[in-house]
This record gives C-alpha cells, sequence and structure tokens, in this order.
C-alpha cells in the first residue's frame, strides 16, 4: 500500500470518510489518499490515521473488513458489493504501507501554494483559458517526470 499526496480540488467535499477509521474528517488543501499495490484507490486517510503506525493501519484495515463482512441485512446485490470492498480492504492490509516522505510533503505544499498563486494571479489578469491551458501542459510535464 502507498500513500499518496494530492491537491484537493474544489470539487472534493469539505468532509470525507477516512478508509482506514471509518470516521468523517474535514479535508485539508492535501488529501492523503491511500492505494493498493496495483495502484487501485482504496480512499482517503484522515489526519488522525496518519499518525499510526503501519502495523495499526493494517490491522485498522482488517476490523473494517470484518464489519463489512458481518452485515447480512443488506440486499444480495448491495451485500455482493460490500463483500468485494471487504475483500479489497483485507488485500491491502496484507501490504507494507509506504508513507510520503517528508520531502514529498514538502514538495506537495508548495504545489499547493504556486498553484493557488498562480490562479489568483491569472483571475486577476483575466487570462483564465490560458491559464488552464498552459497548467495541463505542465501538468502533464510534472507527472512524466514523477513516473
Amino acid at each position: 500500500m502507498k500513500i499518496q499526496l494530492e491537491r484537493t480540488l474544489t470539487s472534493c467535499p469539505h468532509k470525507l470518510v477516512c478508509t482506514v477509521c471509518n470516521q468523517w474528517f474535514e479535508v485539508g488543501k492535501i488529501r492523503t489518499l491511500l492505494y493498493n499495490n496495483k495502484g487501485l484507490l482504496q480512499g482517503d486517510v484522515c489526519p488522525l490515521c496518519m499518525k499510526l503506525p503501519a502495523p495499526e493501519i493494517r490491522s485498522h484495515l482488517r476490523e473494517r473488513a470484518s464489519l463489512l463482512l458481518q452485515q447480512s441485512e443488506l440486499s444480495e446485490a448491495l451485500m455482493e458489493s460490500v463483500r468485494d470492498r471487504a475483500l479489497e480492504l483485507l488485500q491491502a492490509a496484507q501490504e507494507d504501507v509506504k508513507f510520503p516522505s517528508l520531502i514529498d510533503w514538502w514538495f506537495k505544499k508548495l504545489e499547493v501554494i504556486t498553484e493557488e498563486s498562480d490562479e489568483l494571479e491569472a483571475t486577476r489578469l483575466g487570462k483564465t483559458d490560458l491559464y488552464l491551458a498552459e497548467r495541463s501542459r505542465l501538468q502533464k510535464i510534472l507527472d512524466d517526470d514523477r513516473e
């Protein structure tokens, strides 16, 4: 499993449910997303769970999967979906957890500050369409460099 940092988009709800502890939390400017080793998104991780050691995160995921499997009052179609989710969580709980490094946090914070500043400046100058096209091109270059 890997916890990856992403900028919170304006379309993102202000409150999300943590994949690890199943509690609601306020979203900041940076989202912490949990991916399994296959690269599939498992969900968001709250700030409290980000402070947990890897074994506790895996333990919480196993507990959540167990609770999902115990839900018997659901319809058959919904139960199948819940069962699939429980299996995904159980599989993820078997993987090592890779946390973002301090430098990853630093770069993501710098990226957020830079993008916010660029957006404000583009709005001020009325160049929103030009800015969005240029930002998209630059984001692709940055994404290619990370891989």
